[in-house]
């Protein structure tokens, strides 16, 4: 019988694709990423001409050093987050620990004959490509009114190489992965369980509300003390606000979409006798956003003064300003969570819609702080024996003082 690699593939479409990621030079099997919907590669070669005089011609067209970017978008599902599969030996949760992580990314592309990539007598993809020692370029994740919560990633890099005939994507049967669950996409793979919590994809109902942390900036938040919740030096936080009403049970804004957002900003630092770079920095300080999209029932009551609220007249630090520094934690009911810190600030709110086409009115926060982004997730490699030496603290907690793992 003629092997499934004698015959060119007639397309690639989702299901003979597949991704993996692995620590930079990591020799073990790469862990494969689950959930992920797309997934695209975009090199280029940067040139740079010198003329000289005495010609119109070009002198020499140079290359400069390649980029390699990877973009890639998944569900949000139980399974470990892209950010976490690319920094899984980071030394901390936040940003400057993330930042110097590098990774392997191999996407693989398997036979188009068969229902799923262990199908049939394919053990190893026909093409894969590798691209080596990328560094985290920006993440971003968004949680809507309507439809599945996702996270974005873009690594970026300077090396990619087209590859046949390797096994560095080689899928086996029985193969599973150190953070529980199926290693292999294998026609029967579903989102990760967990006990006690949801192990779907993650949808509006899955925001726990009595878990998040929000603004008083946003109408209909009512400010909150958390005497058991701890940040991570453990003293007690007095948080912002919440926008759940315990006593009838039911949310008291009607958040419509919250979306979260950073880029690396990368810097290569380059030297004497060698062409790559030998460390792409990240360029702090780096912005944090975080977008929050409501349902008006009332104003935005965010007041813009020229000599400052009134209300802040009493607070030396803040007399003279519109705004304060708020706190923002949004948890969902996989343990997934997001900490942006105590120091976002209202950059800007809009209100708009209503129009006579029946729309409703809607309200957008705007807030950003720099250098504050926690995502914390209970199957993230770091945390869990994946190589990384983190132990996150009682305040790093995804149910606002349950643990993590």
């Amino acid at each position: 019988m003629a092997s499934p690699y004698d015959k060119a593939n007639n397309r690639i479409f989702y299901a003979c694709q597949l991704v993996g990621i692995n620590p930079q030079g990591g020799s073990a099997a790469p862990t494969i990423a689950h959930g992920v919907q797309s997934v695209g590669i975009t090199t280029n070669f940067n040139l740079e001409q010198a003329f000289e005089l005495g010609q119109i011609q070009i002198y020499e067209n140079i290359e400069g050093l390649p980029d390699v970017e990877v973009t890639m978008e998944k569900v949000l599902d139980g399974y470990p987050l892209l950010y976490h599969l690319s920094s899984p030996d980071a030394s901390s949760a936040g940003l400057v620990g993330r930042s110097k992580e590098r990774c392997d990314l191999y996407l693989g592309i398997y036979s188009d004959a068969f229902d799923a990539v262990t199908d049939g007598s394919q053990d190893k993809p026909q093409v894969e490509v590798k691209c080596s020692g990328a560094y985290l370029g920006n993440v971003s994740y968004t949680i809507p009114v309507d439809g599945n919560a996702t996270e974005s990633i873009t690594l970026v890099g300077n090396h990619k190489e087209w590859q046949t005939n390797q096994s560095n994507m080689k899928l086996e049967s029985n193969q599973t992965e150190v953070l529980g669950g199926h290693q292999n996409i294998d026609g029967a793979d579903v989102p990760q369980a967990m006990s006690g919590f949801s192990g779907g994809i993650q949808r509006r109902e899955d925001v726990i509300l009595t878990r998040c942390v929000l603004p008083k900036d946003i109408y209909g938040i009512k400010a909150v003390a958390w005497g058991t919740t701890h940040d991570s030096s453990d003293n007690t936080i007095i948080e912002s606000g919440n926008g759940f009403d315990f006593a009838n049970e039911t949310p008291r804004v009607h958040l419509q979409n919250v979306s979260i957002s950073t880029d690396f900003s990368r810097e290569d630092i380059l030297e004497l006798g060698r062409k790559a770079p030998y460390y792409r920095a990240t360029s702090f300080p780096i912005e944090v956003s975080c977008e929050i999209e409501a349902i008006a029932i009332s104003g935005d009551f965010v007041g813009a003064y020229e000599v400052g609220d009134p209300a802040l007249f009493s607070d030396e630090a803040a007399s003279g300003n519109n705004t304060q520094e708020s706190r923002i934690v949004i948890s969902l009911r996989d343990r997934t969570t997001f900490d942006l810190g105590k120091k976002n600030r209202l950059s800007s709110v809009s209100y708009g819609g209503g129009d006579a086409t029946g729309g409703n009115v809607s309200i957008t926060y705007s807030y950003t702080n720099f250098n504050d982004l926690t995502v914390l997730h209970r199957k993230d490699p770091a945390a869990t024996g994946g190589g990384g030496s983190m132990n996150y603290a009682p305040g790093q907690s995804g149910m606002m003082g349950m643990p993590v793992s």
